[in-house]
């Protein structure tokens, strides 16, 4: 079995639960020989998508991130930057 019949294999096991409506998956290798694009409930890779609030928490890490590096302290204030 090559790489994106393993991979379709898992996403058709993961779509076929009553409990998942709609996924996307994309999956590319370094080197760029391999890419697969699979989509279920009428999305595509190309789909919008609800994305909730993972919009907050990426933020959040990335300011974690910045003030690890030392680049802002989280007593800053927002006026600062």
């Amino acid at each position: 079995m090559d790489n994106s019949q393993v991979v379709r294999k898992v996403f058709d096991k993961a779509t076929s639960s009553k409990n998942i409506h709609e996924a996307v998956i994309l999956v590319e290798n370094q080197k760029g020989d391999f890419s697969i694009d699979l989509g279920y409930g009428g999305r595509n890779a190309d789909s919008p998508f609800f994305t909730a609030s993972i919009g907050k928490m990426f933020t959040a890490a990335c300011i974690l991130v910045l003030e690890k590096q030392n680049k802002l302290s989280l007593d800053d204030l927002l006026s600062k930057y």
